[in-house]
């Protein structure tokens, strides 16, 4: 496999290698760096997708949490109910959309874990009890994808002329979500009406995603082809959401994606054998609460005239949760229509 991307293919997605120690700067050539900055921004633009490495967490950190996922879903239903989520609850805990959706005969297949900043105590997590390391591990991954995702926007803001501190008044308040996923075993009819996850866009600023081998991830392309996306060891998958494609003006791309069975199943299975399951980590990062998200001018041009609408960080994470929990899972694509009627922007 070549350094710059993914072993490629006919329904394979060719996503670039970014190298976070360069777009951090630790490397000592400046024009080595500047280069992966722009590589990282034109991938962003194209695709929406990179597979990003260097990243500062160690591969034994990722694997314990890997285990700790394995671990939590193989609890009894009644302790995982004991730590249920809901919008109550801030949408923190367990969440299942076959207990939640109107019609649990085509909510997507899994189960998740969430937590948010566990230094608010306005919006306590919920955490399983007699466990403490779980929730220091869990707490140490998520500031540490925070740190990443503070990188990677200081680059994008000095990529389109902007200063490298632009948006950090937006996401100070760490208004994020740390997920843990399980995809439960199953069989190759069950895809007929129920996929692992449907087609949708992520909420916010960027995801981290840290898939097992398991395999089942594509992305769309441009031509509405549906890619592949395979793990590579060493890496984390990026990728855009919505709300930071609106901070520019849809000048990057919140590509819609899912996750399907594994794409060698359909020619080894014979119908009725078992799928294994799956697993996967999702940090997904989000701009404050309170804060107000419409197109940065420095990306509204004659070409690109203004495509968005002002909207509410939390408001517009807190209805595209609740519309998941609701419906068993997520739109193909959002539309401003689809918000509840409070206007007020408090979530």
């Amino acid at each position: 496999m070549g350094d710059s991307t993914a072993t490629t293919g006919s329904q394979t997605a060719n996503l670039p290698i970014i190298d976070f120690s360069k777009i951090e700067g630790f490397n000592s050539e400046a024009t080595e760096n500047a280069a992966e900055k722009q590589k990282l921004f034109q991938a962003l633009r194209n695709v929406g997708f990179i597979y990003l490495k260097n990243y500062g967490i160690s591969d034994s950190k990722v694997q314990l949490l890997f285990d700790y996922a394995t671990r939590f879903f193989s609890q009894p239903l009644s302790e995982k109910e004991k730590i249920e989520s809901g919008e109550s609850k801030f949408f923190r805990g367990w969440f299942s959309p076959e207990r939640t959706s109107g019609d649990a005969r085509i909510a997507d297949q899994k189960e998740a874990f969430d937590i948010g900043d566990d230094g608010n105590p306005s919006r306590p997590n919920q955490w399983p009890a007699d466990w403490p390391e779980f929730r220091t591990d869990m707490n140490y991954f998520f500031e540490k994808c925070h740190d990443i995702h503070l990188v990677l926007l200081s680059t994008l803001a000095e990529t389109v002329g902007l200063s490298r501190d632009s948006f950090l008044p937006y996401v100070q308040d760490k208004d994020h979500f740390f997920r843990l996923l399980h995809y439960p075993q199953t069989t190759l009819e069950s895809f007929g009406s129920r996929l692992r996850a449907s087609p949708h866009t992520d909420y916010g600023t960027f995801t981290l995603l840290f898939n097992d081998n398991s395999g089942g991830l594509q992305i769309r392309g441009k031509d509405g082809q549906w890619l592949d996306v395979h793990p590579i060891p060493g890496c984390a998958i990026v990728n855009i959401g919505d709300l930071l494609s609106r901070w520019f003006n849809g000048i990057l791309q919140s590509t819609e994606h899912r996750v399907i069975e594994p794409s060698a199943s359909r020619a080894t299975l014979a119908l009725g054998e078992t799928i294994p399951s799956r697993y996967a980590l999702a940090w997904f990062g989000n701009p404050n609460r309170n804060a107000y998200i419409e197109p940065f001018s420095a990306c509204i041009t004659e070409d690109n005239p203004k495509r968005f609408d002002g909207v509410y960080a939390g408001k517009h994470v807190a209805d595209r949760i609740a519309k998941l929990h609701k419906d068993g899972k997520a739109p193909e694509v959002w539309k401003d229509s689809m918000y509840r009627k409070d206007l007020s922007g408090k979530a």
